[in-house]
């Protein structure tokens, strides 16, 4: 007599087993978690990085200005360029800004209009200033005359630093007085305290103190670079 009630069936180890709604809904929270983490700690290991990168550039921009000067009777270049001073004496021969006169001693492309080329060598540029602005609709007119790094107007050489070309050994106490530093303009023109201004990248009226994470790299004139907060980079940055 045949039983009542077939026997259970063993399941085949071929038989597929689909996912529960609550499997997947604990899966997808999972990922979300991971990512929720994962994904500010990649951005600050790329910050890191172009930190990193930015304090490499400004070590090569001091090699640049140790050879500039060498080829200039210790000459090191003025700011910028006006033209009402042309043919004036001791001017930058470039008629541009210190970066151009810089150039050929860096691996630095310049264009015909002798301004610094966005689509040059990434050498250039701060990386984190091109990771921060480069979609600001103001960066088009700030990167005819800066790379995102600025040079220090309070020198205390006695010279005027802005128009003319002045010897390097005027600068006092150089391991303690900055050269370049990070900056939206192609100057750093700070005394007493940093200004605010919503008008300039950065939000600064000169320099642009906090774009690594709070800090700034900064280039002193003995060549050493440094990564400062604020306020320690204002002590630096006038005149000794």
């Amino acid at each position: 007599m045949p039983p009542l009630c077939p026997p259970p069936q063993t399941p085949s180890a071929n038989a597929s087993h689909g996912f529960t709604l609550v499997e997947l809904l604990t899966v997808i929270a999972i990922v979300g978690i991971l990512a929720a983490i994962l994904v500010p700690v990649v951005g600050r290991i790329r910050e890191s990085a172009r930190t990193s990168n930015c304090v490499s550039h400004l070590k090569g921009t001091g090699a640049a200005f140790q050879l500039y000067a060498a080829d200039n009777k210790g000459l090191y270049p003025a700011l910028r360029f006006q033209t009402k001073n042309k043919g004036v004496t001791g001017t930058n021969p470039t008629e541009d800004n210190w970066q151009v006169e810089l150039s050929p001693y860096q691996s630095r492309t310049v264009n015909d209009l002798g301004k610094l080329n966005a689509g040059s060598d990434s050498y250039v540029f701060c990386p984190e200033f091109v990771a921060r602005y480069e979609s600001d609709p103001r960066w088009k007119s700030t990167i005819s005359t800066t790379a995102g790094y600025g040079m220090n107007a309070n020198l205390g050489t006695g010279a005027n630093v802005w128009d003319l070309r002045f010897k390097a050994a005027l600068i006092p106490q150089p391991a303690r007085t900055i050269l370049v530093g990070d900056s939206a303009a192609y100057y750093l023109n700070v005394s007493g305290s940093w200004s605010p201004s919503t008008a300039n990248l950065g939000g600064y009226s000169s320099g642009d103190p906090v774009r690594h994470a709070g800090k700034a790299g900064y280039l002193y004139a003995d060549g050493h670079v440094a990564t400062l907060d604020p306020d320690t980079a204002l002590t630096s940055l006038t005149a000794p």
